[in-house]
């Protein structure tokens, strides 16, 4: 009885401070996530933390068939995974299970597809931040998991579309956590390249309207570097071929937060029969035409370079270029081949004509594609010109919302005035906890003479940097459109005339956050008109998000560093009171001293000293100004010099206002070593506030004591602690007899 003593004493503890949970329960009451927390981009679980068990069916068990087929089905090196869906297949009822060690005597690596068993385990979060993750069960290795009696049976996969997980690069939750750990099916998408920043991430796949979910290769029969040896190297299919249907299991690939919200949901396909193709239309490439920029008297020949499938090669039975004039209806010509290059002429037309042109390609299958592919949104076009000569909204203008120059890959000559110049924004790189970031310098140009957009141009090249703002500049180079940004770029010095010095700037074109809302996609002529312009919101604007690094949403509330779990790319939001929509500001660019603290080492709330200013949550900016940018899918603007900011003013928001008691959660969290707690106090107190360990003990008193009324917050310091999750309980005694107490989690990584 006395070696039970102790570790019931702690149990006790354990349960007195009110952190300690253990009862059976199903999946989906773990999963599911209030609907405003989604709103915001948070999914994490209301459970994380708890001791679970649970009855469910294994869609994806640890090894591909147990006791016949030992190899490693899911990847791990030292753990080992399943995926489980509760038997009632219920929305929020899949869920990852992870056993931390190859060698635990638990039977966990004995299941089978369609399997039902009781599982017991931790709920937790991966990465463990308090937003967006992969919501996992750690499971319990001291215990064994039992299996019932069933027939085995995988579960029917549930009929979802990629737009339940996707809008145009931004991620829905609200209509996508439902699904997270379960089987679904997706019919009729087309392939699309791999994540530019995870090569796990080995194929896109895309719906008609162009929304977009990653194939994540955490099977071994779909990985391209399968961590079993038994496995063969996976191939993945062409870019741009057909997929009739794909089974997986939707996982929450956390990247969200990790790089930039450019991931999100991914679907993870278990076995090889879980992927279907179709027949794949013919590619069109390398579309060009002779001459780039034409004159009255040219005739037009477009070349494109068109084959079939990779695949399953098959021969190309048509190729035709739909043109039209001025917006009239299409005309049809036939392209003759010549090898792969397909060519047909467009005759002539007078100066001023609007000439706008696609492709259509057919195979003996009768599978077709078209380029551009979304005809109703872009083609090609051009202008016929007198000379290559033009003005800036020559280049920049498009008739629809493709966001693409008419003269693309041509040589043009035009001439504005230089409203940023390399000191304005200079190169950045920065190298942090979460990688490095990059970005170029850049030169822009803008037309004073041009009213209602399509104004400004990037200027690109070594040649321009000696470029000088205020100049009045001539300039000859290539039109190029990178990642969404049209650019002229030069090649050398005397392609760059300085005309005038000294020019005074052209005036800032007044708009609302409304009109460049960070919801706008790439082409919106509402916002593209003004790409490269210098661009004002001439009243007081809000800061709705200090650290907007995530597509679906901010990734925290206070100026936090960049680091793998949580990453800062310095972009905040700002919105105009009584507008609410938000507008992507950009603080790595300009040369000024306005930070959201992505680098502790240039400012962060423990030392003032730093060069930095530090913008916050709730400030006000009275005024705020820059040059309109874009990239990795959103419109921002990009201040140059501290000039460009109005007056920050500090602003308290209404739901800091101590008007009833309340914790938040600890900000950085996770933390290393340094972390701060707020809490609010309605009335004076007695307050006590303490830190314990997961065994319940006592590691620290932060506060203990009578305090005024009010928003308080205190710096907690676990330089002296070890790794780990730990608890922090408030205690508030009003003289009036009144009682609060509340209980949080929170990591210390180290």
């Amino acid at each position: 009885m006395k070696k039970i003593l102790p570790y019931l004493a702690a149990f006790v503890m354990i349960a007195a401070v009110g952190f300690y949970f253990l009862y059976t329960t199903t999946i989906m009451v773990v999963q599911t996530v209030p609907n405003d927390s989604l709103a915001i981009g948070h999914d994490r679980s209301l459970k994380a933390g708890d001791t679970v068990t649970f009855t469910a069916r294994v869609v994806a068990p640890p090894l591909v068939k147990a006791g016949i087929d030992n190899r490693v089905l899911l990847r791990g090196t030292t753990s080992r995974t399943a995926y489980l869906q509760d038997t009632s297949n219920a929305l929020f009822g899949g869920i990852i299970v992870r056993q931390g060690s190859v060698t635990a005597n638990t039977q966990f690596t004995t299941l089978d597809t369609g399997a039902k068993v009781i599982v017991t385990g931790i709920v937790g979060e991966f990465p463990d931040i308090i937003s967006s993750g992969a919501t996992q069960i750690a499971l319990d290795t001291t215990l064994i998991v039992t299996e019932l009696p069933t027939i085995k049976k995988r579960p029917v996969p549930i009929n979802v579309n990629i737009s339940d997980f996707d809008s145009l690069g931004t991620i829905k939750f609200l209509s996508g956590e439902k699904y997270e750990g379960m089987y679904v099916q997706i019919n009729n998408v087309t392939v699309g390249p791999q994540s530019p920043l995870g090569a796990r991430n080995i194929r896109s796949l895309l719906d008609a309207q162009g929304n977009k979910i990653y194939l994540r290769d955490f099977s071994n029969f779909f990985s391209v570097s399968p961590n079993d040896t038994g496995f063969p190297v996976w191939t993945p299919p062409s870019i741009g071929a057909t997929v009739t249907s794909i089974r997986g299991v939707i996982i929450n690939s956390a990247y969200a937060d990790a790089n930039g919200g450019l991931y999100g949901y991914v679907i993870v396909p278990i076995y090889p029969n879980d992927l279907t193709m179709g027949n794949t239309p013919p590619f069109i490439s390398s579309v060009s035409r002779n001459p780039g920029i034409p004159k009255p008297a040219n005739t037009v020949q477009v070349n494109a370079v068109i084959t079939d499938t990779l695949d399953k090669p098959l021969s190309v039975d048509s190729c035709q270029l739909f043109y039209r004039i001025n917006r009239g209806s299409y005309t049809r010509l036939h392209m003759n081949p010549s090898g792969n290059i397909y060519s047909a002429t467009m005759p002539a037309q007078p100066l001023g004509t609007l000439v706008e042109y696609f492709i259509k390609a057919k195979d003996n299958l009768g599978a077709t594609r078209l380029n551009p592919s979304d005809t109703s949104r872009s083609t090609y076009f051009y202008y016929v010109r007198n000379s290559d000569t033009m003005t800036i909204r020559d280049v920049q203008y498009t008739p629809n919302n493709g966001g693409f120059s008419a003269y693309n890959g041509y040589t043009v000559t035009t001439e504005g005035i230089v409203t940023a110049d390399t000191s304005d924004i200079p190169a950045f790189s920065f190298t942090g906890e979460g990688g490095t970031q990059t970005s170029p310098r850049r030169v822009i140009i803008q037309d004073p003479n041009i009213a209602g957009g399509w104004a400004g141009i990037w200027i690109d090249g070594n040649p321009t940097d000696p470029m000088v703002k205020g100049n009045r500049v001539r300039v000859t180079g290539q039109v190029s459109e990178t990642n969404g940004m049209t650019r002229i770029i030069v090649a050398t010095p005397g392609d760059i005339q300085v005309l005038q010095t000294g020019q005074p700037l052209p005036a800032f074109t007044v708009l609302t956050p409304a009109v460049v809302a960070d919801n706008k996609i790439d082409g919106d002529t509402t916002a593209e008109k003004y790409e490269s312009m210098l661009i004002r919101f001439a009243t007081q604007s809000v800061i709705s998000c200090v650290n907007a690094a995530s597509s679906s949403g901010c990734t925290s509330e206070f100026p936090v560093p960049d680091t793998s779990f949580r990453r800062n790319f310095g972009e905040i939001l700002v919105v105009y009171p009584g507008e609410n929509i938000e507008a992507r500001i950009e603080l790595q660019d300009g040369n000024h001293d306005k930070v959201n603290g992505w680098d502790r080492n240039k400012a962060n709330y423990y030392n003032p000293s730093l060069p930095g200013s530090l913008m916050w949550k709730w400030d006000g900016i009275s005024s705020l100004q820059g040059v309109l940018y874009y990239a990795f899918g959103k419109y921002k603007m990009v201040p140059r010099t501290n000039a460009d900011f109005g007056t920050v003013i500090a602003v308290e928001p209404i739901n800091e206002i101590a008007t009833q008691f309340y914790l938040k959660q600890n900000y950085p969290n996770p933390f290393n070593p340094v972390t701060n707690i707020i809490y609010n106090l309605p009335v004076e107190a007695e307050v006590s506030l303490k830190i314990y360990n997961l065994l319940g003990q006592e590691v620290k008193t932060i506060v203990s004591g009578i305090q005024n009324r009010g928003r308080h917050e205190v710096m907690f310091n676990g330089s002296d602690l070890a790794s780990g999750m730990y608890i922090y309980v408030i205690e508030a005694n009003t003289f009036e007899g009144s009682k609060f107490r509340e209980v949080k989690k929170m990591v210390l990584v180290k």
